[in-house]
């Protein structure tokens, strides 16, 4: 099953320059973890120690936002999910 994850363009530094990517995976954790074997240098900034999605991003999928929701969450083929970086501050 494949999925399109589109990134913000912070995410560039990480994937050499590469925004939009098909993975397969069944869930949202499925996906992200296809999506840091492509690109390693990703693995430390998204996924914390217990493999899930840092607190410092949010995802949608096909335009709805669905974190701090399961990882395990079931994902469809043909899914947008968009991964974005949080900006914090006041």
């Amino acid at each position: 099953m494949s999925v399109n994850i589109e990134m913000s363009s912070f995410f560039g530094l990480y994937t050499n320059d590469t925004l939009s990517v098909d993975v397969e995976g069944k869930t949202v954790r499925e996906c992200l973890h296809a999506l840091v074997e492509r690109f390693p240098k990703l693995k430390r900034l998204l996924l914390d120690k217990n493999g899930n999605l840092a607190r410092t991003y949010d995802y949608f999928i096909n335009g709805q936002s669905v974190y701090p929701k399961d990882m395990n969450q079931p994902l469809k083929n043909g899914d947008k999910f968009s991964l974005l970086y949080v900006i914090h501050g006041g």
